[in-house]
C-alpha cells in the first residue's frame, strides 16, 4: 500500500491542469498517507539506542566472549546480552546505537570493546553492563583523509594515490563496518578490521583512531575479517587465502599465505598450533607462530565461520550450516558432533574443557563435548 501510495503522489506531477490541480491533487494525495509515517522522523541507527526485547538471548547473536567472569554476546540491532551464570540465564546490555554489531573483545574482565555496522567502535569500562561510542562511519573519512594527507609518514605522491584507492574503493562512512577487533592487556593499544582494508588503530584505548594501513603488507586492500591473539602474536585473516602476523614488540603485520585462494574467516589456536578457517570448509594449520601452513582434512561442507581453543588444549570449529567438529590433538583431525539444536551458528566460546557455548540465528546455545 505505501509502495502505491508513492507512486500516486509521484504521478500527480505530471498530469495536466497547472499549478492549482497539482496542488489539489497533492494534498489528496498526502491525506492518504497514515499519520504515523508523517509523525515518525528518520533516526539514525547509530544514534538511536537498543530496544530491549524479550528473550534477547534467544534473537540473532554474531559472537561471543568470555571475560573470565561472565559471558558477553553481541548481535543484530546493537543487542547485547550477558551471562554470570555460564550461560544459564541472560540480560540484556544498554547499548547506544541500534546497528548490528559483528564481534566483540574484552582485555580483562571490566574493559571491553564491540564493532559492527556503520564502523561503530562502542565501548564498556564495567564489564559490559553499558557502552559509550568511540568511533562510527561519519568521523571515518575525515580521520582517513586527514592521516593521508598529514601524518602517513609517506611521500606525499605516495600518500595521495594510496588515500584515492581508499577513497574509491571502500568510501568510508555510515555504509562501512568493522568485522573484528582487538586490543592488550592494558587496554590502551587496539586495532579494529574490516573490508577493504580497513584497519584502524588506537594507542589511547579508544579516544583517537588512525588508519594501520601502512603497517600492514595490503597494498591490495584485501577485505579483512577477523583479529585475535593467540600465544602473543596478533593474526588477521582475510582474503586470497592470507593471514597477516603481528610478532610481540613489532609495528608491522607481514602477509603469510596458506597456498589457498578463498576467503579466511578467522584464526583460532594456542601455543602449539594456530588454525585459519574459511569458505567451503577450508582449515590450515601452522605449528611455526603463522609462518607456514598446511591443509586440515575436515567433514565440513561449507564456510567454517568461527573456532575456539579449549581448557584442555582441545579445539573446536563451527560451520554455517550448523556443523561443529572437535580436535583432541590441537588442530591436527577433527570429528563431527552430534548437535541437539542445530542453528545457523556465527559463534563458539569454550566454557571449559567439556562444554561451549555457541551463538548464531537462534541466539545462545551451550552444549556438551562429551
Amino acid at each position: 500500500m505505501r509502495a502505491t501510495r508513492t507512486a500516486f503522489a509521484r504521478s500527480i506531477f505530471t498530469c495536466p491542469g497547472g499549478a492549482l490541480a497539482s496542488a489539489a491533487l497533492l494534498a489528496i494525495a498526502l491525506s492518504l498517507v497514515p499519520p504515523s509515517a508523517k509523525a515518525q522522523a528518520f533516526v539514525d541507527p547509530l544514534d538511536l539506542p537498543a530496544s530491549v526485547q524479550l528473550q534477547a538471548s534467544k534473537k540473532p547473536l554474531r559472537d561471543i566472549v568470555d571475560t573470565g567472569s561472565r559471558l558477553i554476546a553481541v548481535g543484530d540491532n546493537g543487542l547485547i546480552v550477558l551471562s554470570d551464570d555460564h550461560g544459564e540465564t541472560w540480560r540484556q546490555a544498554q547499548v547506544p546505537v541500534s546497528v548490528d554489531l559483528n564481534a566483540v573483545h574484552f582485555s580483562n574482565t571490566q574493559q571491553g570493546w564491540a564493532v559492527g555496522q556503520g564502523a561503530a567502535i562502542l565501548h564498556t569500562v564495567n564489564g559490559g553492563e553499558t557502552w559509550e561510542k568511540q568511533l562510527d562511519g561519519r568521523q571515518l573519512e575525515t580521520l582517513v583523509t586527514s592521516y593521508f594527507k598529514n601524518a602517513s609518514g609517506m611521500d606525499a605522491e605516495r600518500a595521495e594515490s594510496y588515500l584515492s584507492a581508499i577513497l574509491s574503493m571502500t568510501r568510508p562512512g555510515p555504509g562501512q563496518f568493522f568485522m573484528g577487533v582487538w586490543f592488550n592487556k592494558a587496554g590502551n593499544t587496539g586495532l579494529a578490521v574490516g573490508p577493504f582494508g580497513l584497519i584502524m588503530g588506537t594507542r589511547d584505548g579508544g579516544r583517537s583512531w588512525q588508519p594501520w594501513n601502512t603497517r600492514i603488507d595490503n597494498n591490495d586492500l584485501l577485505h579483512l575479517t577477523s583479529i585475535t591473539e593467540v600465544a602473543g602474536r596478533i593474526y588477521i585473516s582475510g582474503e586470497r587465502g592470507h593471514v597477516w602476523t603481528l610478532e610481540p614488540g613489532a609495528d608491522h603485520f607481514k602477509a603469510r599465505e596458506t597456498g589457498y585462494e578463498g576467503t579466511l574467516f578467522g584464526v583460532t589456536g594456542d601455543a602449539g598450533a594456530v588454525l585459519a578457517f574459511g569458505l567451503r570448509g577450508h582449515v590450515f594449520r601452522s605449528i611455526d607462530g603463522g609462518q607456514t601452513w598446511a591443509a586440515v582434512p575436515t567433514d565440513f561442507n561449507t564456510g567454517v565461520i568461527a573456532g575456539a581453543a579449549l581448557a584442555g588444549g582441545e579445539m573446536v570449529l563451527v560451520s554455517q550450516s550448523a556443523q561443529v567438529a572437535l580436535s583432541l590433538n590441537q588442530g591436527g583431525t577433527f570429528s563431527p558432533l552430534e548437535i541437539r539444536n542445530p542453528s545457523l551458528f556465527s559463534g563458539v566460546v569454550g566454557l571449559s574443557a567439556e562444554r561451549i557455548a555457541l551463538v548464531g540465528l537462534n541466539g545462545v546455545t551451550t552444549m556438551s563435548l562429551n
